[in-house]
């Protein structure tokens, strides 16, 4: 099964690589992926394709400074002029496209890591547009610390430029991560926080899109983003109504292991949501959808939105 492929027209001039996996009989919902930080949405094929072949339209784009969307000599810059709210707009634009694709029928979210906090934005700001999320790789860090790693990304422009890849800050992001497994599993291999698949490690290392520094401006424009995203008055933003399942790996060191995952819930759960699930997998890490339990995160995923659309059904 092969994808589609076009731009979309976006704030600023820029234009979206947008992808579409088609659902191989009458389309009964859509899925717009949300990819993660220094990858690209091309990566989401096969979880795709495995969704289309039950009647999901799945679509997918490359974030700006991500994939074929921005030049490969500028991965990992957004633009000077990109704003988290741009960002949002992005994914509403991708939403849009799909209803269409899709004569109508509902429209879930999917968000892994940083598309995760991205999605939750989405969600605090359109969320009745939605029939359900999937969160997946996401964490609950605390504002403070969001707020001081985005103080310290603005000390970082101030040093090199918005343009400035920024080695201070991806040791103390992604290198914090690789720390933290070789502390509690003893694995050494840098990115095996990705993946307890040491094959998927491989082609992520050898894929020419994927692995790039975030650039300083970057940074400051998703610190802030999240912050915003992570706030008690934000995240009650969201429909209390709205499906959402939340899924880790129990050995990702960017979750905590599985705390931060768990903490996300709770405060969810506080703030009134009525339909959320939580599912840790144990001895998998950050990429689920690239890891050994691919195929059960996959159809837990698919079992997930049926049940949904059920739901409506019986509702409606």
């Amino acid at each position: 099964m092969t994808y589609e492929s076009q731009q979309v027209s976006a704030e600023g001039g820029t234009r979206l690589v947008a992808y579409r996996w088609p659902a191989s009989v009458r389309a009964r919902a859509s899925l717009v992926i949300v990819h993660g930080m220094a990858e690209h949405a091309r990566r989401y094929a096969r979880f795709a394709q495995k969704l289309a072949r039950r009647g999901i339209d799945v679509h997918g784009f490359d974030l700006r400074g991500h994939g074929a969307t921005t030049r490969s000599v500028d991965h990992g810059f957004l633009g000077d002029r990109t704003t988290w709210d741009t960002l949002v707009d992005d994914v509403q634009r991708i939403r849009r496209r799909a209803r269409e694709n899709s004569g109508g029928a509902p429209v879930f979210l999917f968000g892994h890591s940083l598309g995760s906090f991205l999605a939750m934005s989405v969600l605090q700001q359109h969320g009745h547009e939605y029939a359900g999320a999937i969160l997946s790789g996401v964490d609950k860090p605390g504002r403070l610390q969001t707020r001081l790693a985005a103080l310290l990304a603005r000390i970082e422009i101030a040093r090199m430029d918005t343009t400035g890849a920024s080695d201070l800050l991806q040791r103390l992001s992604v290198g914090a991560y690789d720390r933290r497994l070789k502390r509690r599993l003893g694995d050494d291999r840098p990115n095996g926080w990705l993946s307890s698949d040491a094959a998927a490690v491989t082609a992520y290392e050898s894929d020419p899109d994927c692995g790039f520094a975030l650039r300083a401006g970057a940074w400051h424009t998703v610190l802030r983003g999240i912050t915003r995203s992570q706030g008690a008055h934000a995240r009650r933003r969201i429909p209390v109504d709205l499906p959402l399942l939340v899924i880790a790996g129990g050995d990702d060191p960017m979750g905590q292991f599985g705390r931060g995952p768990e903490r996300l819930a709770r405060a969810l759960e506080g703030d009134g949501q009525r339909d959320l699930q939580l599912r840790v997998y144990e001895g998998r890490r950050h990429e689920l959808l690239h890891d050994s339990a691919a195929d059960t995160v996959t159809d837990d995923i698919r079992n997930w939105i049926d049940a949904r659309l059920g739901q409506q059904l019986a509702a409606g």
